[in-house]
């Protein structure tokens, strides 16, 4: 009802409204003036008790004319009919994502020459390659999939992997328009951060609301702890360590995925709200919101900020591949491409012109 009020307010006529106020008034008012009207007749002595009957013709007559008569009540309906047909003529087919556009791009993963990009707001994940095109549909509907979707990260066979917080579940999408095949049963809280092992075989989810770093069979499953990790961003590196960035006192954590065991590598706070994180060989990077920068850290927990300031405002996500950083950054509502020797920016973002 809600819905069809706000599509008729948007674009019904001023007209239109006007036929359908004056006629609910008319019928309102009619109808509460005569209870009122018979309710305090019997305050007056001088009518008698037989004369009620003719009070209220007389009444009915005056006030119920317009839509007793013939000729009144068809224009009415005439008017009726005429602002029904006037919303339904201007009120056109409702398009669940309408004038398409990127709202609020939080996440990214890449393969090969295509940038995959989960908006949040919009929902749904873009996909661009020559141009931005809408590689999955997210949904406006509350706790249904793909409702808001806020990491991802490449399958290790085919399509993606997205978290969603509205239904606490990791999708499986392998292809453009493909429709999300959960893991989890809903057995997670809010994922924030998704990365598959070198072998393709595990997938790792970092948990806000359990705090928690858990695992899964990339087929599917019932997780499993890890690590008691608030991790945001995660990433392995070469020997198969997993490398978290939480908004805990230590910023950055190294885990043995094998026996659980945790390091803290960054410690003091040097992040003002820390994101994402990637790995390059022998040293990380973390995006920083309210810095807006790109933090560089190594193995012993030195950290020195690696790019700051224009394009970036509120980096959040960020990718890498051999030569290219790749940051989403909401505020902008632009993915950035950072070439890792010259530090040169180029924005992937570029949905198709209709």
């Amino acid at each position: 009802m809600l819905k069809a009020i706000e599509v008729l307010t948007s674009y019904a006529s001023e007209e239109s409204f006007f036929l359908i106020h004056r006629t609910l008034l008319i019928r309102i008012m009619t109808k509460s003036f005569l209870i009122v009207i018979f309710s305090h007749l019997r305050c007056f002595p001088w009518l008698r008790q037989e004369s009620l009957g003719v009070v209220a013709f007389a009444i009915l007559g005056i006030l119920g004319g317009g839509t007793m008569n013939p000729a009144a009540a068809q224009a009415d309906a005439q008017a009726d009919n005429a602002q029904a047909d006037n919303a339904q003529a201007t009120t056109p087919s409702v398009d669940p994502l309408p004038n398409l556009a990127p709202a609020y791009p939080l996440a990214v993963a890449v393969k090969g020459g295509d940038v995959y990009t989960v908006d949040l707001d919009l929902p749904g994940v873009w996909k661009t390659s020559d141009a931005t095109v809408l590689f999955a549909e997210g949904t406006k509907l509350l706790r249904k999939p793909m409702n808001r979707p806020r990491c991802v990260v490449m399958h290790p066979a085919k399509g993606i992997l997205v978290g969603d917080t509205a239904t606490r579940e990791i999708y499986w999408i392998e292809s453009e328009g493909a429709e999300p095949k959960p893991l989890t049963n809903g057995y997670l809280g809010v994922v924030m951060a998704l990365v598959v092992s070198p072998d393709g075989k595990t997938i790792y989810a970092g948990d806000a609301e359990k705090r928690a770093t858990f695992k899964l069979p990339v087929e599917g499953g019932k997780p499993e702890l890890v690590a008691r990790v608030n991790a945001r961003g995660l990433a392995f590196d070469a020997d198969g360590k997993l490398w978290a960035v939480t908004p805990d006192a230590a910023a950055v954590k190294r885990i043995d995925v094998a026996s659980g065991e945790v390091e803290d590598i960054v410690t003091g706070r040097p992040f003002q709200y820390p994101n994402g994180l990637c790995w390059a060989g022998d040293h990380g990077y973390v995006t920083d919101g309210y810095g807006k920068c790109i933090w560089k850290f190594t193995p012993d927990g030195k950290t020195e900020k690696w790019h700051e300031g224009d394009p970036l405002v509120g980096p959040v996500g960020i990718a890498i591949t051999d030569t290219s950083l790749f940051v989403a950054d909401p505020k902008q509502k632009q993915v950035y491409e950072f070439d890792r020797e010259s530090k040169a920016t180029k924005a992937r973002l570029t949905p198709a012109a209709e």
